[in-house]
Parts: C-alpha cells; structure tokens; sequence
C-alpha cells in the first residue's frame, strides 16, 4: 500500500476522517495538536493506537495525519500522493517513551510514505531535565 488518503478510508475507513477544513485537530486526554490546513488540501486523521494498529504490546504513535496531493495523470484520470505525512504523539511526560513510539510506527510505515514525513510531540507536562555527564576526553 503506497500512503495516499484514499488508500487508508479504503483499507480503514473506521480509523479514517479525512475534510479539507482550514484546522485539523487531534485531541487526547486534554492534549491538542493543530495542523493548519490553509491551501485547502484533502487532509486525512487516521486513528493509530487502538484502531489501525490495535496490538496492545506493540509500541505506536496516536495518530497519522496525512497531507494528500490530487494530480491528473495522462490518461485523465486522477491520482492521489502524499505531500506530507505527521505521525503524532500525545503525550503526558514522558518524552523519551513517545520517541519510542513515534520512531515505530515511522519504522512500520515509512516504506510506504512518498511525500515529506514528519513527528510531533505533544506534552502536557515537562519534567525537570536530566543532566547526562560526557566525558569529552578522546
């Protein structure tokens, strides 16, 4: 499957919105991340935790919005590509378990991405920063 908006409301189309709306919200337990649509493209929220990935012990992102591009082909008919692909994690603290979880689910789908990809972090609360020491003697 190439990543295109029709290829994900075909295959799953309960995990699937799609709208060409100037704002594209996923929330989660009070967690927002806004994409701000202002071309007008078909945009597509596909549900990933729980729904299009549905396996509890395997390690994946909350969402992938997807950023579609219609272009006619020769024989007038119309193709879909990705423009650009944001998988999304909402997350409460913990950073470096949504890094896990984005770097997954980017592992399992980015054979199938042909646009530009990206990942987004959503963190409700920021813990104070370990300080990691570096030996810097070579």
């Amino acid at each position: 499957m190439i990543c295109s908006c029709q290829e994900f409301q075909e295959q799953y189309p309960n995990c699937t919105s799609c709208s060409h709306d100037s704002k594209i919200q996923v929330v989660e337990n009070n967690r927002k991340y806004i994409l701000h649509n202002r071309s007008g493209q078909k945009v597509c929220k596909v549900t990933v935790d729980g729904c299009l990935i549905q396996s509890q012990g395997k390690a994946k992102c909350d969402y992938i919005i997807i950023v579609c591009n219609t272009q006619k082909q020769e024989d007038s008919s119309n193709r879909e590509f990705c423009d650009n692909v944001y998988f999304v994690e909402l997350k409460g603290r913990d950073f470096l378990h949504a890094v896990d979880q984005l770097t997954q689910t980017i592992n399992d789908f980015k054979s199938q991405v042909n646009g530009k990809l990206f990942a987004r972090i959503v963190l409700s609360k920021v813990s104070k920063p370990e300080v990691i020491k570096v030996d810097l003697r070579w």
